[in-house]
C-alpha cells in the first residue's frame, strides 16, 4: 500500500513470520539493484536481533513513549553511512529524543530501525523526507 509516497508494512505477531515479512519487504525495495537475498536476509536479521537485545525481546520503551502507542520504524536510504545519526539529530532539532537505532548495511544499501512514540511521527516522517529517504512503519498494535 502506498500513501503520499510513505510505505506501511503491516506484519504477522510471530518473530519468525516479522523477520521474513520485513525481509521480503527490503529484498523487493532493492530489487535490481545487485544486493542478494542472502545480504538482505542477514541485514535484517541483524537489525531484528539488535533490536530483541535491546528490548530483551519484549516491550520496550523509549524515553518519548510516555504512556502512548509505540511504532517500529525502518528507513532505507541508499549511500547515506551515517543514516542513524542522521535520524536522530532530525528529530532532536523537533525535541523527540530516541533511544536505539539498530542498523544494517548491504553494499551502498543502509536500514536504520527505530522504536519511537507513535506521536512522533510527523517528525520521523519529515526527518525522512529531508534525507532522501524511506520510511516503513509498524505500530504496536500490528505486531501483538
Amino acid at each position: 500500500m502506498s500513501t503520499c509516497g510513505f510505505y506501511f508494512l503491516i506484519v504477522p505477531s510471530r518473530p519468525e513470520d516479522l523477520r521474513r515479512t520485513v525481509a521480503d519487504r527490503v529484498a523487493q525495495r532493492v530489487a535490481g539493484r545487485g544486493v542478494s537475498r542472502a545480504s538482505v536476509d542477514a541485514a535484517v536479521g541483524s537489525v531484528i536481533a539488535a533490536l530483541e537485545t535491546r528490548t530483551g525481546a519484549g516491550q520496550a520503551t523509549p524515553p518519548d513513549a510516555g504512556s502512548g502507542r509505540l511504532l517500529v520504524a525502518a528507513v532505507t536510504a541508499r549511500s547515506v553511512p551515517d543514516l542513524a545519526s542522521r535520524l536522530r539529530t532530525a528529530l532532536a532539532r523537533d525535541g523527540i529524543t530516541v533511544g536505539s537505532i539498530g542498523i544494517a548495511v548491504a553494499g551502498l544499501h543502509h536500514v536504520a530501525t527505530l522504536e519511537i512514540a507513535a506521536s512522533a511521527r510527523p517528525a520521523l516522517e519529515a526527518a525522512t523526507r529531508a534525507l532522501g529517504a524511506q520510511l516503513s512503519i509498524v505500530d504496536e498494535d500490528a505486531r501483538r
